[in-house]
C-alpha cells in the first residue's frame, strides 16, 4: 500500500532566497518517514545559497531544499526493523536501485560491477538536485537511516555524515598502508580536522606519525592529537617518510595542497583527494609518474560507513575531540526567514566551528 504525505519545505528558489512550499511524497513499503531535528550547514549548502556554484548547476538543481548533514526522528515506518520514535542519522546518498526498489544488479553499469552505493550512476543526493533535510518530512529507503545509540548525544551524531566521508575515503587504503610510514593531512578546516581525528582515534595512528598541514596557526592549535605544521614554513621537498597524504582543502587551495603532497610523498605513496573545487586544478604529473604515486578520488559515503561510526562515536575520547567543532548553541528554525538569517550569518562569518540548525515544525 502506498500512502501520501505532505511535507512543508524551505526551498532555495534562487541564491539568497527561500520559499516555504509543500512537497507531496509517496510512502512505499520498505520506506520510512523521518522528521528532521538537527542539521549542520555544509560548505556545499553555502555555495548554493551564495550563488558560487556554476550557473548551469544552479539552473539545473534549484528550486531545492538544502542540507544533507542531519538527524531526525522516525514518524512512520514501513520496515519492521525500524521503529517509530527512533532517532536516526540520515544517509544522504540514495542509490538508484533503492529509489526504484529493484535489485542492485538491475540498476546501472556501476551497480552491476558492485561499486559502492555512493557511486551509483542513477542515484541521488539530498540537498544536491534532490530535496534535502530542510523539510518537515523526509521519505527515505529504510537503509538510508541508521539508528543512533541512546547514549550518543545529538550534537555528536549530527557529525556522522561529515565523518562518514572521511571514513569512506580512508577505506581506499589497505591495512598495511596505515603502518608503512607517516600519514599527512592537508587542511585545517572541519574536513581536515575530522579526517585527522579519525586517523588518530579510529585507525590508531600515533601523534608522531600523523602530520597536519594548514595555513592558520589558531586552527592548527586545535589539532592536539597530531604533529602540525604551517604550510608556508615547511620544506616539503626535504621531508622524508610520508607514504600517505590526504587532501582536505578544496577550493582555491586545492592546487597548492595537491602539489605539496606530491612533493612530500615517498615513491609509491598514495594521495587521497577529498577537497571539492569548482575549477580544474593543475597538478605536477611529472613527479606523479616518476614516483609512481597512486591518486584516489573520494566523495560522499554509504550506509555502512554510518553504521561503523555510530559505534566508533561511543568512545569518550573521540567525543571530546569532536566536541571542539560543536557550536555553543544551535539556531532555532521556525520559518523561512529564520533560515535565511542563519545562512546569511554563516556565509558572512565562516568560523571554525560548525553551524547547527534546530528545526521546530509545529
Amino acid at each position: 500500500m502506498t500512502d501520501v504525505i505532505h511535507s512543508k519545505a524551505y526551498r532555495l528558489i534562487e541564491p539568497g532566497k527561500f520559499k516555504e512550499t509543500i512537497i507531496e511524497h509517496k510512502v512505499k513499503e520498505g520506506e520510512v518517514v523521518v522528521q528532521p531535528i538537527l542539521a549542520s550547514i555544509c560548505h556545499a549548502d553555502l555555495r548554493y545559497y551564495t550563488g558560487k556554484r556554476r550557473k548551469e548547476a544552479l539552473n539545473q538543481k534549484l528550486p531545492m531544499a538544502l542540507f544533507h548533514e542531519g538527524i531526525g526522528e522516525v514518524v512512520i515506518s514501513k520496515d519492521e526493523f525500524i521503529q517509530v520514535g527512533q532517532k536516526v542519522a540520515i544517509v544522504p546518498s540514495i542509490p538508484g536501485y533503492r529509489l526504484e526498489q529493484k535489485k542492485k544488479e538491475d540498476c546501472c553499469e556501476s551497480c552491476r560491477r558492485n561499486v559502492a552505493d555512493n557511486y551509483c550512476k542513477t542515484g541521488v543526493f539530498l540537498g544536491s538536485g534532490y530535496d534535502g533535510i530542510g523539510q518537515e518530512f523526509l521519505v527515505l529507503p529504510s537503509e538510508n537511516v541508521v539508528p543512533i545509540p541512546e547514549k550518543l548525544k545529538d550534537e555528536i551524531a549530527v557529525l556522522a555524515e561529515l565523518c562518514s566521508v572521511s571514513l569512506h575515503a580512508l577505506n581506499h587504503l589497505k591495512e598495511e598502508d596505515f603502518h608503512k610510514g607517516k600519514i599527512a593531512v592537508f587542511g585545517d578546516g572541519p574536513v581536515g580536522y575530522l579526517t585527522a581525528a579519525m586517523l588518530y582515534h579510529y585507525f590508531h595512528i600515533p601523534k608522531s606519525q600523523l602530520l597536519v598541514f594548514g595555513a592558520v596557526e589558531e586552527k592548527l592549535n586545535q589539532f592536539d592529537f597530531a604533529t602540525v605544521h604551517l604550510v608556508n614554513d615547511f620544506p616539503f621537498l626535504e621531508a622524508k617518510g610520508v607514504t600517505v597524504a590526504i587532501e582536505c582543502t578544496g577550493g582555491k587551495f586545492s592546487e597548492s595542497a595537491i602539489n605539496q603532497a606530491i612533493d612530500l610523498l615517498e615513491p609509491e605513496g598514495k594521495l587521497i583527494l577529498m577537497g571539492v573545487t569548482e575549477q580544474r586544478v593543475p597538478i605536477n604529473t611529472r613527479d606523479v609518474l616518476e614516483k609512481g604515486l597512486q591518486l584516489y578520488g573520494s566523495s560522499r559515503s554509504s550506509s555502512e560507513d554510518f553504521k561503523t561510526l555510530m559505534q566508533a562515536f561511543l568512545n569518550e575520547d573521540y567525543q571530546k575531540t569532536l566536541s571542539k567543532l560543536i557550536p555553543e548553541k544551535s539556531i532555532a528554525i521556525r520559518k523561512a526567514e529564520d533560515l535565511k538569517k542563519a545562512m546569511d550569518e554563516a556565509a558572512e562569518h565562516k568560523g571554525w566551528k560548525k553551524t547547527y540548525l534546530s528545526f521546530s515544525w509545529n
